[in-house]
């Protein structure tokens, strides 16, 4: 998957800005702010440098990201009726282009404190659609809609912060609060906080879990979306793989009741001749289970099965 054609070409305009000497120092400076200095609740692009890097090596992934996900949801009918968004931490936009793919008539409102950011998205969308500058952390959030999305934002946090922020993203959300962010059992366990502050809040987590608990001991979930890396993109990140996969966690969080039946795949299946071995998570936990041809229906599913579906 890539960043539709149109944006690729303007992503590629910007990256001609950059100087060739100035690319490898400006890689390396990023890679070290998001390794050691995620966490502490402040932005880690400094420079339009910083932002034309992260529209080239990091937003084609966002928006595979973005785009997968939605398009599971919507499948699995965990998310409908959204007739606005709110994108908070709306970057150089993958959001906004991986919604319009969707449906381009949705209204969508973007957020973003970072002011590199909003110029570079600005650019890949010709001044034709404004960004509201705002910290979640420091500002209020006044707009309302029925999904609210941000992505790639909460890690970024201190924890105390990061409540916070997820109280003022429920607040402004008619329906759902979508939070996306890193693969990694850092990222897992943060969101694992979240998901009981805001059970104890009264809403309700109804993807990716399908329990209350966490049925998973010594471990963590992750979930995977392909990229196709463009030529532009292997450059930007110094490798030759054609693709990448972009690992990631997320929580839909919802103010209605909600009864999800089924049980979703929570690892890539391990598929053999005569059986699929898949792990569950169930309203009883976590599980590995075992499918074979005894059960034809059952096998057929299984073995059609991708991470993050639900089978029923």
């Amino acid at each position: 998957m890539q960043l539709p054609l149109k944006c690729q070409e303007k992503v590629s305009r910007l990256y001609a800005e950059l100087k060739q000497g100035e690319l490898s120092k400006v890689q390396k400076n990023l890679t070290y702010k998001y390794k050691n200095e995620t966490g502490e609740s402040k932005s880690l692009i400094d420079s339009k440098a910083d932002s034309l890097l992260y529209a080239i090596s990091r937003m084609p992934a966002t928006y595979a990201v973005i785009y997968t996900l939605l398009s599971q949801l919507l499948e699995q009918g965990l998310i409908s009726g959204i007739e606005s968004v709110l994108d908070v931490g709306s970057g150089t936009g993958a959001g906004y282009f991986a919604i319009k793919e969707f449906d381009d008539d949705t209204q969508i409102a973007l957020f973003e404190r970072d002011e590199n950011m909003i110029k570079v998205f600005e650019t890949l969308t010709d001044n034709e659609v404004s960004v509201q500058k705002l910290d979640i952390v420091r500002d209020r959030l006044e707009t309302k809609a029925d999904l609210v999305m941000t992505s790639y934002v909460l890690s970024e946090m201190k924890e105390q912060d990061r409540l916070n922020s997820v109280l003022k993203l429920l607040e402004s959300a008619n329906k759902y609060l979508l939070i996306i962010d890193t693969g990694t059992p850092r990222t897992y366990e943060n969101m694992m906080t979240v998901k009981r502050f805001v059970q104890e809040k009264g809403y309700n987590v109804i993807a990716p879990c399908m329990s209350k608990k966490c049925g998973l001991k010594n471990d963590y979930c992750q979930f995977y979306a392909r990229v196709e890396r463009s030529a532009l993109m292997r450059q930007a990140k110094q490798s030759e793989l054609s693709y990448e996969d972009e690992k990631y966690f997320y929580l839909l969080i919802s103010k209605e009741n909600a009864e999800i039946c089924g049980k979703r795949v929570i690892r890539r299946p391990i598929i053999k001749p005569n059986n699929v071995e898949l792990m569950l998570c169930s309203g009883d936990g976590a599980s590995r289970e075992n499918f074979t041809k005894k059960n034809k229906e059952l096998f057929k599913q299984a073995k059609k099965a991708k991470i993050n579906d639900l089978i029923k």
